[in-house]
């Protein structure tokens, strides 16, 4: 990472964080930065861990044409980032046509696919066609491994689910090798007591593939509809010892706290600068309060639901939130105040090291 670059992001980053805290602190909107989509809440997978795939999904799903109007909206005009998800978003029909128009609006926001693999020439074809039309997209491929092998298609009740990510991700390397400038690929995994025992040889897959590699928190919530499920040991050691070895950041900082039942608490921005959207149109801060809509982007503007009293009420509950370790939710509110980034740095510098070989 060029250093001069590294710099100016620095002092950028400051001034929107001054800025950010002091329009908090007196109680006026911030635009959002960050969205994420969930592009359909249909699901192929029959996740052992997730239960949207055994939920009823909505008959009538955001058209591309609505949620283009809607990013259309001024409110939308900053984003640096939309995360199209589900359910798994490609089994929309429309995908890309989706992407495509949240490219024209927003011709410089960086645009993510996630999805499980299992309908891997899809994929292929659908990225492959981005690319080869959308010449300045910046698209990110995100794609969920939690084992190698039978292991991961029993978690995730697929059978030969793990083939298919092997053919697709091999294809989407090169891809890469064909767009280096257009296209990223990320290996994400979910550390639970489904996936402890091997979740280095999936580290060392994503390494040998030359793939980015995230662990994220087993998240429990309406929207997975598996707040009673018992996947994650917090009196586990060998999660304690998982956690410690993954790389320094304020997430890796603050998920050993809570595996230890200390607070998490930090200053969220959900309903600030990142929020996110239903495929039925409803706005809602974070998935942790999937239920919690402040408003139908079918009714009412994105910047009539930003500044609705309705909003503002449910900013109150959003303070008063303990904290939790969702990556986006956790990384994108430390941007957005820039201290608590800062202050982690300072507390451990040998990761301001770690953090630029990352992006080198």
């Amino acid at each position: 990472m060029n250093k001069l670059y590294l710099i100016q992001r620095v002092f950028d980053r400051l001034c929107w964080g001054n800025k950010n805290l002091i329009k908090k602190i007196f109680g006026q909107p911030l635009k959002p930065k960050w969205l994420w989509f969930e592009t359909t809440d249909r699901c192929n997978s029959r996740c052992t861990h997730c239960h949207i795939w055994e939920k009823k999904p909505i008959s009538n799903p955001l058209t591309a044409e609505e949620l283009g109007r809607a990013l259309s909206d001024p409110l939308f005009s900053d984003l640096e980032n939309i995360i199209n998800s589900g359910g798994e978003a490609i089994l929309r029909e429309d995908i890309e046509e989706i992407i495509k128009t949240e490219h024209r609006i927003l011709p410089k926001a960086k645009l993510d696919l996630s999805t499980n693999g299992i309908a891997a020439e899809r994929v292929v074809q659908i990225v492959s066609s981005l690319l080869s039309t959308e010449k300045t997209i910046k698209l990110n491929v995100g794609v969920s491994v939690d084992a190698i092998g039978e292991k991961h298609n029993q978690i995730r009740g697929i059978t030969n689910n793990f083939e298919k990510i092997d053919y697709l991700l091999h294809k989407l390397t090169d891809l890469r090798e064909k767009y280096p400038d257009n296209l990223s690929l990320v290996i994400g995994l979910t550390l639970s007591n489904l996936t402890l025992s091997g979740w280095k040889e999936v580290k060392q897959y994503a390494k040998k593939l030359n793939i980015d590699f995230m662990v994220q928190w087993y998240n429990q919530s309406s929207f997975y509809d598996n707040a009673n499920d018992n996947h994650i040991n917090t009196e586990n050691n060998k999660m304690i010892e998982a956690v410690s070895d993954l790389p320094n950041t304020i997430i890796r900082e603050k998920w050993l706290k809570w595996l230890k039942h200390q607070p998490i608490k930090f200053q969220c921005f959900a309903a600030d600068t990142f929020c996110a959207l239903r495929c039925d149109g409803h706005l809602v801060p974070c998935l942790n309060l999937w239920d919690t809509s402040l408003g139908n982007v079918r009714d009412q503007s994105p910047t009539e639901i930003w500044h609705s009293a309705k909003t503002k009420e449910i900013k109150k509950i959003i303070k008063k939130c303990d904290g939790c370790l969702n990556s986006w939710g956790v990384e994108w509110s430390a941007s957005s105040s820039f201290y608590p980034r800062l202050l982690f740095y300072l507390r451990h510098p040998e990761a301001v090291a770690e953090r630029i070989k990352r992006q080198d």
